[in-house]
């Protein structure tokens, strides 16, 4: 039988980094979900199997801040984690101080090799056994 993997749900507004991270990932043996918005993530959300284990968003996003949809899907799902990927890490520590421990953020510009270290990071505990996958992919 096939293991199915929990999936990482990428969301960004902007077409190329969508697609970058979603690449990254996918080559990293993730099952990799993607929106272009936060309304079209929590769509996914609700309707996914597997299981979304990550989320890896962009902070700032037309309508609903990464920020804000991260905490939503928390809510829903206790055990995700989230990767906030941003240009602007001032905006992230505006409002707290301290990330929670589920959570992690990478400053853009964001290399191959410090996405997929990031996701492992934050997916060691969830997904025991996992043989993080960091060449060049």
């Amino acid at each position: 039988m096939l293991e199915v993997l929990p999936a990482v749900l990428v969301v960004d507004d902007d077409r190329v980094q969508l697609a970058v991270v979603t690449s990254v990932l996918q080559k990293a043996g993730f099952h990799v979900l993607s929106a272009g918005s936060a309304r079209a993530a929590l769509d996914i959300a609700r309707s996914s199997t597997p299981k979304i284990c990550l989320l890896v968003t962009d902070m700032n996003m037309p309508g609903t801040s990464g920020r804000v949809l991260a905490a939503e899907l928390v809510t829903q799902h206790p055990e995700l984690r989230v990767l906030y990927i941003t240009a602007h890490a001032d905006d992230l520590f505006r409002e707290t101080r301290v990330l929670d421990p589920h959570e992690a953020f990478l400053e853009k510009p964001v290399s191959a090799q410090g996405l997929r270290e990031a996701v492992n990071l934050l997916l060691r505990t969830l997904i025991p056994g996992r043989t993080p996958r960091t060449g060049n992919g």
